[in-house]
């Protein structure tokens, strides 16, 4: 919205250009409402099938024709639906980029995405206020991980799977200019790894690499089918494992952290370092990709606003913060690690990580 047009000379009227400005951001809950009203109503899978118009949409989907009409105007609002009109009749479609978004099963689907919102986080951010009077201390008075169940787990991992593809981009253009490892056979730990979209795009692009994914039952199974589907089946190995508890196996060249620390609490953070350490090659990397803070002060970056409202986002279900940049190189050195980059992502900063001294990047 600009408020360049709304004149603030007075007190008044800095107030009122301040009121339009926290509307703005009010207001933003419509957004989520209109879209995930318009999938549990089967909007965006009728429409991706056909165009069609408030008629016949309301017919089959048994809607009220008005309503109908004020939903679409809604989606229409967002940009998430186009509008055409010929000899007077009305027709609304659903773009083919949309559609592989919005309805289920494909590789980049926010339907992942809405069903933890109606699980997990619509409640969460009714009760921000509880959580920031109480914090997310457990009964012995020690800082909680942000724990959800697996079938909510699993909703929110291939919800956000379309993080992966311009951070791994990004992740790639790094090594190969520098040329790490360039031709050689590198072995990947995705720790935590989801669906284990990132891991599984790096071996597209290097083929030589091998990963393993190491997650929860559930977990394993989508990220190994997925690997079938991408074609890297061969090369992507999902391992049921606990580590917390287990063993990380042997020694690797790369260990992916993607989306995992803002999860934790300082000690689960520095426990996650020093059992990474123990098994990164003396010439390794490690990548973590996450929410981080560069400027606490002055959050004028994309990366630091996102991050910062990403920590109330974590407050409010459940536990988790997005840590600074500074805490990080603290706890890096505390496990005998050092930062050798950072990267910037769309809403992710990524950090390149090797052994204290050793600098695994060619200058």
């Amino acid at each position: 919205m600009d408020f360049n047009y709304l004149s603030a000379t007075t007190g008044e009227q800095k107030t009122v250009r301040a009121a339009h400005q926290i509307y703005e951001h009010l207001i933003g809950m419509w957004a989520p409402a209109v879209i995930e009203a318009a999938h549990d109503l089967g909007v965006f899978s009728w429409l991706a099938n056909r165009s069609g118009t408030v008629e016949e949409m309301s017919a089959e989907l048994q809607t009220e024709q008005r309503a109908t009409r004020v939903l679409l105007g809604g989606l229409l609002a967002y940009g998430v639906i186009e509008r055409s009109e010929l000899d007077g009749e009305v027709r609304y479609s659903l773009p083919s980029d949309f559609q592989q978004a919005l309805l289920p099963g494909g590789t980049f689907s926010l339907v992942g995405k809405m069903l933890h919102d109606r699980h997990v986080a619509w409640a969460g951010w009714r009760n921000l206020g509880d959580a920031v009077r109480h914090g997310t201390r457990d009964q012995s008075g020690n800082d909680r991980t942000n724990q959800i169940s697996e079938t909510n787990y699993e909703d929110l991992t291939s919800g956000i799977n379309f993080w992966a593809p311009p951070i791994v981009d990004v992740l790639s253009a790094a090594l190969a200019e520098t040329g790490w490892k360039k031709d050689e056979v590198v072995s990947v730990l995705d720790v935590g790894c989801g669906t284990g979209l990132y891991s599984q795009l790096l071996l597209e692009r290097f083929p030589t690499w091998k990963a393993e994914g190491i997650d929860a039952p559930r977990i394993i199974r989508l990220a190994t089918a997925q690997a079938e589907r991408l074609g890297v089946g061969s090369r992507f190995t999902g391992t049921v494992r606990d580590f917390w508890k287990d063993g990380w196996g042997e020694t690797v060249d790369l260990i992916l952290f993607a989306n995992i620390f803002h999860l934790q609490t300082p000690d689960s953070v520095q426990k996650l370092m020093r059992s990474a350490a123990d098994v990164l090659a003396p010439d390794g990397l490690i990548c973590i990709a996450d929410q981080i803070v560069v400027d606490e002060a002055r959050p004028v970056t994309a990366q630091d606003r996102f991050a910062m409202l990403f920590a109330a986002s974590m407050l409010a279900t459940g536990g988790g913060d997005a840590y600074t940049l500074s805490a990080y190189d603290q706890w890096l050195a505390e496990a005998g690690l050092e930062r050798v980059a950072v990267l910037e992502a769309p809403m992710h900063r990524l950090l390149l990580i090797g052994h204290a001294g050793r600098h695994p990047l060619p200058a």
